[in-house]
């Protein structure tokens, strides 16, 4: 006969007992602010402020024109220079909830696992 498996309220007596290995409880370090910033790619660089900027520069230059076109397509280049900053802002807001919606259920599955929240990192 099978001893019973011990009980997740045990938490760290069982998680910490000698002789007990918990497989897959180690987490790689979280990856630091300076290092995080070294991985977003030169095209998302790009696309995230050089671009929305250079239409922004082109509004402007259009308006230095001073005709009445001139007006009407450089305050049309400006929207739509901040229209594209926009909407990539809110695809990382958007990308952001999804990974702390993710980071919360392993939160969730590690607490069923072995009794206790898992420590912040």
């Amino acid at each position: 006969m099978q001893p019973a498996r011990p009980h997740a309220s045990q938490g760290r007596a069982r998680i910490h007992a000698p002789g007990t290995e918990v497989r897959g409880a180690s987490r790689p370090p979280a990856p630091s602010p300076a290092r995080k910033r070294r991985r977003t790619s030169h095209v998302l660089l790009f696309t995230r402020w050089i671009l929305p900027a250079g239409i922004v520069v082109a509004g402007v230059v259009a308006l230095s024109f001073g005709t009445i076109d001139a007006l009407y397509g450089g305050s049309t280049l400006i929207a739509a220079g901040i229209a594209v900053w926009l909407i990539s802002w809110a695809y990382r807001y958007g990308v952001r909830s999804d990974d702390e919606r993710d980071a919360e259920a392993r939160a969730r599955a590690y607490f069923e696992r072995f009794g206790r929240w898992p420590d912040e990192r």
